[in-house]
């Protein structure tokens, strides 16, 4: 099995996960509300990463509902204090996740980094949830990226995705989610696709910032960039007057058939 791209256990990648929680956790949120999750649902989170989620749905379902998050690194989810949280070491790749168990089963962010094996994790989340419970599934599309101005920047992300490729990591995997869900045969899924603008100097620049730090020795190894280009597309994002479109997420969520 190739081993996940970035190094969970770096103070870099704590703090890059600090920054996507507060740029996605306002839409995961969002959907949360609109799936109506509340008091007494138990609910399941693969890929925890650094519990943003799994603490939104403790204070959520309160003390007769529980919240089992699962990450194949959950130091940052041991930190939760909430009780009602439940935090496994799982390697969802390889792993049964129960049948016909949760109100809510859920990741975001999870199946591109494990895109060989994402149809088989989609049907064991969908085996899990109960009857009349829900599926709720967050993934990125960076099909944007490679359209954008200037041509350094798309360069740059053609030859981050063709690496991503390349290295288990599908980061179009987005436009393929709703009909993997549909694939499932419970029905037809709902779907809606969020757009982050952002320039330089903010939010969204900073966390893509130091993503490229984390990849930058790697990709311009494996011979996919050279140091002028990821550097330059990177020096770009301090410039406040820069705007751009990088990734989007597609949500897709299913409610599970009674039988």
């Amino acid at each position: 099995m190739k081993p996940y791209i970035l190094d969970d256990a770096s103070a870099v990648e704590y703090k890059r996960l600090d920054l996507m929680s507060k740029i996605l956790d306002p839409w995961t949120r969002g959907y949360l509300t609109t799936l109506g999750v509340g008091e007494g649902w138990n609910c399941l989170e693969l890929g925890g990463g650094n519990g943003s989620i799994a603490e939104r749905l403790a204070d959520r379902v309160g003390a007769t509902g529980s919240v089992t998050s699962i990450d194949i690194n959950p130091v940052l989810l041991e930190l939760l204090p909430q009780q009602n949280v439940s935090v496994q070491q799982v390697d969802v790749r390889t792993s049964e996740l129960g049948s016909k168990s949760y109100d809510l089963v859920t990741c975001r962010a999870l199946l591109h980094q494990i895109a060989d094996y994402a149809p088989q994790v989609v049907a064991r989340m969908a085996e899990a949830v109960k009857p009349g419970g829900w599926l709720l599934i967050q993934e990125p599309d960076f099909h944007l990226a490679p359209t954008t101005e200037p041509e350094i920047w798309a360069r740059a992300w053609k030859s981050l995705i063709d690496w991503g490729q390349a290295n288990g990591v599908d980061w179009l995997i987005g436009r393929r989610l709703p009909s993997m869900v549909a694939g499932l045969g419970l029905g037809h899924p709902l779907a809606k696709t969020d757009v982050q603008n952002f320039r330089g100097g903010d939010r969204g620049a900073l966390y893509f910032q130091l993503f490229l730090a984390e990849v930058r020795n790697r990709v311009i190894e494996g011979g996919q960039l050279d140091a002028a280009t990821i550097d330059g597309a990177s020096a770009l994002l301090n410039d406040p007057d820069y705007w751009t479109q990088c990734w989007m997420m597609t949500a897709v969520w299913l409610r599970k058939p009674f039988p």
